[in-house]
């Protein structure tokens, strides 16, 4: 092998040393640093209460009736309301498709949804 060959053979190795360095000093990405803030607010309708989902301060989910149950049943509290917007709210974190069924608003504790 040619002095010039191990000096080749060397470089690269500093090369591949250097990324596989660089790499474990990475700081972990935390991904909820680059997350615009997302909001529940509940509000009073029609003798009850729905709510909304508020993403850096714009409305982006409106429930004026509860969802997954069949008619335009209102919640009958504002905590019930707040409970389901919060999960509809984790959801949106978390990348996930933002809906309820029943049987997790049963989970939840809904009573309207029996």
């Amino acid at each position: 092998m040619t002095k010039r060959n191990i000096i080749i053979i060397a470089g690269i190795a500093v090369i591949i040393l250097a990324f596989v360095v660089g790499r474990s000093y990475r700081r972990p990405h935390d991904a909820g640093s680059d997350m615009l803030p997302v909001a529940v607010v509940p509000f009073e309708i029609h003798n009850g209460w729905g709510y909304k989902v508020n993403v850096d301060g714009h409305t982006y989910i409106y429930q004026d009736i509860i969802p997954g149950v069949p008619g335009n049943r209102v919640f009958s509290s504002k905590e019930h309301a707040l409970r389901v917007g919060q999960a509809v709210a984790a959801k949106l974190t978390q990348n996930k498709i933002p809906s309820v069924s029943r049987q997790e608003l049963i989970a939840i504790g809904i009573p309207e949804a029996q």
